[in-house]
């Protein structure tokens, strides 16, 4: 039996038996503008830059002379790795809760259509991003200052302590991501970790964390956030996962020279400072996991023509995340993960399982 047959399998066992899965996630938010750049038109009909280096020589010749640059809005949508990976979750099953910023003291339109297994909690204004997507992947231009104001205690009082208490101690999945972006993401997780989990008691749960770009913050954060995410380990299955440039820029920021460095050595080396289950890296093109007991790489799918490109890393947690859920083995766990990162990139949306089961079946047809 391959791989593929046994996630199809476990899938449908899934969606037939009813279960639903609780998860929590936080805490970012942001309106997204998703944006191409127009290179050119031929009548009314615009031709747009293909790849960042083709844009980026354009925006070279233009320094010491000034231009304008055309963009054409796809699509305004809902964005942050926290309300995106809630949502995809809901399409995947689970009954989660999203605490974020997401439009206060009303919730802004473009949260509003969150799949109905989202409970969405705002405590703040969004954030806003343009992101400029190509073929070879995307820049994202981010007003983030919304975020400056959640510290420990004004998520607290904001969630409401014992509200918050339940959303995380009722979830078999909890999610923290967007580290880089919210200054005080470390005091958030610490002050959860000292005063719901280790009061719990639990040590069932999946936690998995996200980074997101870490280029901004210094190696002290870092290793602080590190220091608060290991903690985590005494209370459950932790995961942390990055994607490619991501894992550059931590392993640069701990002194590791990662020029001509395969991504496996990368990782054993990020994991060095981390007291963790797992770590996870995912390329466009595949998957990684570095433990202290195996290092696993499979390939993926690339999609040709994306329709969206930006959330394809939060559909991959998620995808993930409901591997661990499923207690399923960290090969079907990696799988799954880019099988649901792929259908989003693919059809535009956050799949359901059926969606997932008939790309899986595609990509095994094409192998």
């Amino acid at each position: 039996m391959t791989k593929f047959t046994q996630l199809i399998q476990a899938l449908l066992q899934y969606e037939a038996s009813g279960q639903k899965f609780r998860a929590f996630v936080g805490f970012d938010g942001y309106e997204d503008k998703i944006q191409k750049v127009v290179e050119a038109k031929q009548g009314s009909e615009p031709i747009f830059f293909g790849n960042i280096t083709h844009f980026s020589h354009h925006l070279a010749a233009l320094a010491g002379r000034s231009g304008q640059i055309e963009l054409l809005t796809q699509d305004t949508k809902l964005g942050g790795n926290a309300p995106i990976m809630a949502n995809a979750l809901g399409s995947l099953g689970f009954r989660n809760h999203c605490v974020g910023t997401m439009g206060f003291p009303e919730i802004a339109q473009v949260f509003r259509n969150m799949h109905p297994n989202c409970t969405a909690i705002s405590i703040a204004a969004p954030a806003e991003t343009n992101a400029l997507e190509f073929e070879d992947g995307k820049l994202i231009f981010s007003e983030v200052s919304t975020f400056e104001k959640l510290t420990w205690q004004y998520v607290r009082e904001k969630t409401g302590f014992v509200n918050l208490r339940h959303y995380v101690t009722e979830s078999e999945v909890v999610a923290f991501v967007d580290w880089a972006n919210l200054s005080h993401c470390s005091e958030i997780w610490e002050g959860i970790l000292q005063d719901i989990v280790a009061p719990s008691g639990t040590k069932h749960q999946h936690f998995f964390f996200d980074l997101a770009d870490p280029s901004k913050r210094p190696t002290e954060e870092i290793m602080k956030a590190f220091e608060v995410i290991s903690a985590f380990n005494d209370y459950g299955n932790v995961t942390l996962g990055m994607n490619e440039n991501e894992a550059h820029k931590v392993a640069n920021s701990l002194g590791y020279d990662t020029q001509g460095i395969d991504l496996q050595t990368i990782g054993k080396n990020i994991l060095n400072h981390l007291t963790i289950n797992q770590l996870l890296i995912h390329p466009t093109d595949r998957s990684i996991i570095c433990s202290t007991e195996t290092t696993v790489e499979l390939s993926g799918r690339l999609i040709a023509k994306p329709k969206i490109l930006t959330g394809g890393g939060d559909n991959l947690n998620a995808g993930f995340c409901l591997g661990l859920a499923l207690n399923l083995d960290i090969e079907l766990c990696m799988l799954l993960g880019m099988a649901n990162s792929g259908a989003y990139i693919q059809n535009g949306y956050s799949p359901e399982i059926q969606d997932l089961v008939r790309y899986l079946e595609v990509w095994e047809g094409e192998m």
